[in-house]
């Protein structure tokens, strides 16, 4: 589960961060101050890293099929799903 979130994450952080970037440059008077400007972008970096923990989560949940869930959910590694 842990190699599913940290590969959901890197995606996640750019996204979340492209949609708070974008929600700044619309208003022109944040942007009009290079130094209010930067500061709220680089909250806005914060914000994403931030937010991203969870929203990786929650898609690496997705990503697994509904075996692993299963599987996940009844504390069996997948050697133990594997006939011998």
């Amino acid at each position: 589960m842990l190699r599913l979130i940290a590969l959901a994450f890197m995606p996640t952080v750019s996204v979340t961060f492209g949609i708070l970037v974008v929600a700044i440059l619309v208003f022109p008077a944040a942007t009009s101050d290079f130094g209010r400007g930067a500061s709220l972008i680089y909250g806005a970096a914060a914000l994403s890293v931030a937010l991203s923990i969870p929203i990786a989560w929650l898609v690496a949940r997705q990503m697994l099929s509904r075996r692993e869930r299963r599987l996940l959910k009844a504390g069996a590694g997948i050697d133990h799903a594997l006939p011998h």
